[in-house]
């Protein structure tokens, strides 16, 4: 997901190395930045932490132990930025994948150009909460939550301040709302709450610039996510939409009875109650945590590069820009240190282009410095199982991905992914799963992974068949059909479904 704010047209600029001895790191409880421009690097980071302990209260979710820090980077070069993003408008993006999670903020310091002023403070601290809430979102929510839903939240808790009684105020408007007051541009709210997985066509929305008309689009999920959480029990109702909401009946249906509305009285009462009247300004006990201190530094150039180098490695494009890139990148880098942060990237990258061997021996290189490294240990399990997915006859690999899933486990024991790895990877040809196979399949169910982990799901299935599980299968697939929107997709969910009715007709 991501914060878009600028116009589309832009001359990208050719590779600038960094000036020496600028720009600044600094570290807290769970985040890492490192700009390549001056900022005020602990108010930032000490603004964050408490608005991520507000929003982690206020939405009642667990913090979980000793979470990842998340990577905060400002970067002075447009075209590696424009290399990690997917295109368009983007002027900031959070970005995930098991070699760690990136908050990503584009920046320029070239007069004139359209990223020159993302530095101003008030709007690097909105949109760095905004992605921070994508993060939370991703990393402590129970749920997958469509589109409109992750961005009007992320918009509804960045205005967050904390009240003259220490409480948390959530609900103020954002400046850039103010093309709400457009009201004959409005997308119908049908195409707004339907976007359950790409953005919808809100180019049609607006006469104006391309930037207008998401800055219009953005102010619709804002609205309509404070009208949803304006409700009694609004959380509660969300949960309740996302759970029933199928694409084989109508949405309408689904969001009338979560919110007793259909959609034209519920636009109705959006632009009443919200962009008329404000909505409503919550206040909410905030969960007050000393802060441990900030420790900050400036950065040296080859950390500068270093960085630029994993960001590229772990995000960037499979193209031959993006390898120009890399390797203009490398020459810089005149005296590397062994890196497990370089290593982990080199190795999901080779994963990426399926060189299950390279991937492999970048990952041993972390493992033999520290044998128990949780990314590392998921990367060869990721590895393992594509080997796994080519040459399915290959009773080798099968033994091998079984053994380093389970090592894996026993670092991460609570990974989704993992635990889909070890259901994935248990012998097709077997009359039963193995015990801890179907502990894993039992943890999934538990924890309502169809929800959360949609389409990768769908690896459950032939576990689900052979525990007559079948219930539950379809349940996983119904969840992976609404967030689908390629064919060839649609067209493997739907010869699943034809697999779970055959299984299920001769099921004793």
């Amino acid at each position: 997901m991501q914060r878009l704010f600028f116009i589309l047209a832009v001359v990208w600029l050719g590779y600038a190395p960094s000036v020496l001895a600028q720009g600044v790191r600094a570290e807290s409880q769970h985040f890492i930045l490192l700009s390549e421009a001056e900022v005020d690097a602990s108010a930032l980071l000490s603004d964050l932490e408490r608005f991520r302990t507000a929003v982690m209260t206020d939405m009642d979710l667990e913090p979980g132990a000793n979470p990842t820090p998340l990577h905060l980077n400002i970067i002075n070069d447009p075209e590696t930025f424009q290399l990690i993003t997917p295109g368009g408008i983007t002027a900031a993006i959070y970005l995930q994948s098991a070699a760690g999670h990136d908050i990503v903020v584009g920046y320029s310091s070239q007069p004139g150009h359209f990223l020159s002023q993302a530095l101003e403070p008030g709007w690097l601290r909105l949109v760095l909460r905004h992605e921070v809430v994508h993060h939370i979102l991703e990393t402590h929510y129970a749920r997958k939550l469509p589109v409109w839903l992750g961005e009007g939240l992320a918009e509804y808790y960045s205005t967050f301040e904390p009240s003259p009684d220490g409480r948390a105020l959530f609900g103020r408007a954002l400046p850039e709302q103010d093309p709400l007051s457009e009201a004959s541009n409005w997308l119908p709210m049908r195409t707004v709450i339907e976007s359950m997985v790409k953005y919808p066509d809100f180019r049609a929305a607006s006469t104006g610039s391309l930037f207008r008309a998401q800055r219009l689009y953005y102010g619709q999920s804002w609205a309509l996510a404070h009208f949803v959480m304006d409700q009694p029990d609004g959380l509660a109702k969300i949960h309740n939409f996302v759970d029933d909401w199928s694409p084989l009946q109508d949405s309408e249906d689904s969001f009338e009875r979560a919110f007793g509305l259909r959609y034209e009285p519920l636009e109705a009462r959006v632009r009443e109650d919200i962009i008329q009247d404000g909505g409503n300004l919550r206040l909410n006990d905030l969960t007050q945590r000393e802060l441990q201190p900030i420790t900050v530094s400036t950065p040296t150039q080859i950390e500068i590069d270093e960085n630029r180098l994993r960001l590229l490695l772990t995000h960037g494009h499979l193209g031959d820009s993006t390898y120009d890139r890399i390797d203009a990148v490398r020459e810089l880098i005149m005296d590397p240190a062994d890196s497990d942060a370089l290593d982990l990237a080199e190795a999901l990258r080779s994963w990426r282009l399926k060189d299950w061997d390279a991937s492999d021996a970048a990952a041993e290189r972390i493992l033999a410095r520290q044998p128990n490294h949780p990314a590392a240990l998921k990367l060869r399990a990721k590895t393992a199982y594509g080997r796994v997915s080519e040459r399915q006859m290959d009773d080798a690999l099968w033994t091998e991905a079984e053994s380093v899933v389970i090592s894996a486990l026993a670092v991460s024991p609570d990974d989704a992914e993992l635990h889909l790895f070890r259901v994935a990877v248990s012998r097709p040809d077997t009359d039963r799963l193995s015990p801890g196979a179907r502990r894993s399949l039992n943890w999934l169910a538990d924890h309502g992974t169809h929800l959360k982990l949609p389409h990768t799901a769908m690896m459950m299935i032939p576990a689900l068949i052979y525990e007559n599980r079948f219930d539950h299968a379809d349940a996983v697939l119904d969840s992976a059909a609404r967030w689908t929107e390629n064919s060839s997709d649609k067209f493997v969910i739907e010869r699943l479904r034809g697999n779970v009715a055959a299984e299920r007709a001769v099921a004793p």
